[in-house]
């Protein structure tokens, strides 16, 4: 995947009347923090920041943080939003800084691939589980996703983690962890016309008949 270039700017003043000013401005309130470093407040150039997460398009995001005046940018993964709860709008950021040259834990989409012919026929279709895996890997190494092939995968075969090869690292999930599996299709049988009405007809019929015995 390798990483994604977003410039921060250094952030002096924090408060809600800063970040509103800092919203207004086009730019995103957010903080850098990690072991080992101080934790500092920066700003993010608010349209940059909204392509790069459209271009990631759910990924985890791990970010080279360019800025003026440092010659090695720090490696920091996205760690959480913060978003309006009626627009939606982006409110905060949260970067947690990775040291260069050690393996971060992150979770990979997965990716199913391949012509399964049960699914084609309708048969059966595909029930996923899990839609992410975590690996273990170098940043820098970091795969866009874990392709996995149904292709051979029978009616109510199941695909579970230990199944599942990564290109880079290793892979830290439950290895008993259930990914997919190819689930039997649903039949619907539809009632036979007049069946309901002929059972209640003969409902009737024999209520008539107990009056009729009542009677007598």
């Amino acid at each position: 995947m390798g990483l994604v270039n977003l410039t921060i700017h250094p952030r002096s003043t924090t408060g809600k009347n800063a970040n509103r000013r800092t919203r207004a401005a086009g730019r995103v309130p957010a903080v850098l923090y990690g072991h080992g470093r101080e934790t500092i407040n920066v700003e993010l150039e608010k349209h940059a920041f909204g392509v790069a997460l459209t271009h990631l398009a759910g990924r985890s995001a791990i970010f080279a943080l360019e800025q003026e005046g440092v010659s090695e940018p720090p490696i920091a993964l996205l760690r959480e939003i913060q978003r309006n709860p009626v627009t939606d709008a982006i409110l905060h950021v949260d970067l947690m800084e990775i040291p260069r040259g050690e393996p971060v834990t992150v979770a990979v989409s997965v990716h199913v691939t391949g012509f399964n012919a049960v699914v084609k026929a309708g048969e059966g279709s595909v029930a996923l589980s899990l839609d992410s895996i975590e690996i273990s890997c170098l940043p820098r190494d970091l795969p866009e996703q874990l392709e996995i092939d149904i292709s051979d995968l029978p009616l109510n075969g199941k695909i579970f983690v230990r199944d599942v090869q990564t290109p880079v690292g290793e892979i830290v999930d439950d290895p008993d962890l259930l990914v997919l599996n190819i689930k039997p299709a649903t039949i619907f049988v539809e009632p036979v016309e007049g069946e309901g009405e002929e059972g209640a007809e003969g409902a009737e019929g024999a209520e008539g008949d107990d009056e009729k015995d009542d009677k007598d």
